[in-house]
């Protein structure tokens, strides 16, 4: 859909990111069916700080990029802990599309509050074009559609 001009708007794109394979395959929906070069990507952690440190490259089924290798090392040197689910996110992006902006978002929130009105509240704070959340499964489900 091209404007007056001939360029084609950016767009705002928010993938909700956590450490499960959901969110994994939200991400690489946006990535390979949702974004465009010019789009800018926002990724939100919405949830309890202490679950925000995760192993989460196992779930991405692209080669993880050398840069990011190294950033999990040097990360992983200086005591760091486990690589972070959002920087392997982050890196996956660059690394499937590099010309798109890539920001990350966490949002503390204490006990089991309401998630889908903070998602909501953030997207339009940010003024969201595209909402991607990753959707669990059952077998039934899958199976029957």
């Amino acid at each position: 859909m091209a404007m007056n001009g001939g360029t084609v708007p950016k767009r705002k794109v928010m993938v909700v990111a956590d450490p499960t394979r959901e969110s994994a395959a939200a991400l690489q929906y946006a990535l390979s069916h949702a974004m465009m070069e010019k789009d800018e990507l926002i990724l939100i952690q919405v949830g309890n700080p202490n679950s925000w440190r995760s192993t989460f490259s196992t779930f991405l089924k692209r080669p993880t990029p050398p840069a990011a290798v190294a950033a999990s090392s040097t990360e992983r040197s200086r005591g760091g802990g486990d690589w972070d689910h959002l920087e392997a996110m982050k890196h996956a992006c660059a690394f499937a599309l590099p010309k798109v902006r890539v920001h990350i978002e966490r949002v503390a929130m204490e006990g089991k509050g309401d998630k889908a009105t903070t998602i909501l509240h953030y997207c339009k704070l940010f003024s969201v074009d595209l909402l991607i959340v990753g959707q669990r499964r059952s077998l039934s489900t899958t199976i029957l559609g």
